[in-house]
């Protein structure tokens, strides 16, 4: 997924742009759900119904490799600044005209998994309020398309919709922590391996779309 930095809602405007380096944030599918359960809360006053954190945690375990290919917090490859105004640079790969290219660009970066969380809820329900909908009533499908319209992400709907499918409900059962994991970053260069856009077409059981850093070669093997 990569939503533009105009694309989101302008509820805060970011400060000055600060360019930070790309850190890995590995976080559990627990965790995912755990700080967008939180995020729902603060930013609406009401627990989020189980329906809701099904499908966003899916949504977030697609575009983060499950948790363990999350960068500088970021819950779906959202580029632009963050509210704080941080930004890493990264390398991905896109789907544009059907074929699979190489892009590099700004990311938004957070301090922490909550604050990663409290933003992609928010410009969930305000730039993609149509696809929130879907989320409340525990439609994968209807959310992949309405993301697909809204021009979220440019994989094949089927395929990203079926990889939905194949996550949501698998966090409901986990625990969530009460609590903010405390996770420490790691430099991204520590890691060299990348999961490419590609690897969700044709392999989607590896639930997997990530940017990957502007340090070092991937790693394809």
């Amino acid at each position: 997924m990569r939503v533009g930095p105009n694309d989101a809602s302008t509820a805060i405007a970011p400060r000055q742009r600060t360019e930070v380096d790309p850190q890995r944030t590995e976080v559990s599918r627990a965790d995912l759900r755990g700080a967008i359960g939180r995020a729902h809360q603060k930013l609406t006053g009401h627990a989020a119904s189980p329906a809701f954190l099904d499908v966003l945690t899916a949504h977030a375990s697609l575009e983060t490799g499950s948790g363990r290919q999350m960068y500088n917090y970021n819950f779906g490859g959202i580029k632009g600044a963050s509210p704080t105004g941080e930004t890493a640079r990264c390398r991905t790969k896109e789907v544009l005209n059907g074929h699979e290219v190489e892009v590099r660009d700004g990311f938004r970066a957070y301090r922490s998994l909550d604050e990663g969380a409290v933003d992609y809820v928010r410009l969930i329900r305000d730039r993609f309020g149509a696809a929130a909908l879907h989320a409340e009533r525990g439609d994968v499908d209807g959310f992949a398309h309405a993301l697909k319209q809204a021009r979220y992400y440019t994989a094949d709907e089927s395929k990203y919709a079926s990889a939905l499918r194949g996550l949501a409900g698998k966090t409901d059962a986990l625990a969530a922590p009460a609590t903010p994991a405390r996770i420490e970053a790691s430099p991204a260069s520590v890691f060299p391996d990348s999961f490419e856009l590609g690897r969700v077409l044709d392999a989607i059981a590896r639930h997997s779309r990530t940017a990957t850093t502007d340090e070092g070669d991937p790693d394809d093997g």
